[in-house]
């Protein structure tokens, strides 16, 4: 094997690796910046006064609000697969589908093709 074809090898390898790991972090719930924590949201109000030099200022009120839970889905439930059905059913059926959408539209580009060399 060249020295090119050893490199580009390696590189496809490592994009793979990279394309798995992704998968692997993108499934278990890995979201970057949410340092929440899951702990409610904490919101600061104040009291608004139309005269704030005679009223006394009271100390700043705290309303804890719960944050919505977002439902984590599996990739099964993401492809709308029934769940009686086997995933290899499922995952034929797509695919069969898939495969018609694209003969279909490759048919009818070529007809539109030759329809403007017929012109």
């Amino acid at each position: 094997m060249s020295r090119f074809g050893k490199r580009l090898f390696s590189i496809c390898v490592l994009m793979l690796l990279g394309v798995l790991f992704g998968m692997q972090l993108a499934g278990s719930n890995f979201h970057m910046g949410n340092d929440s924590g899951g702990n409610p949201a904490v919101v600061k109000t104040e009291p608004v006064s139309p005269t704030a030099e005679s009223v006394p200022i009271k100390p700043v009120q705290q309303e804890v609000k719960e944050v919505p839970v977002v439902p984590v889905l599996t990739p099964s439930q993401v492809l709308g697969a029934e769940q009686n059905k086997a995933p290899v059913d499922v995952l034929a059926d797509k695919t069969a589908g898939l495969l018609q959408n694209l003969s279909h539209n490759g048919m009818k580009w070529v007809v539109s093709l030759f329809s403007g060399v017929a012109e």
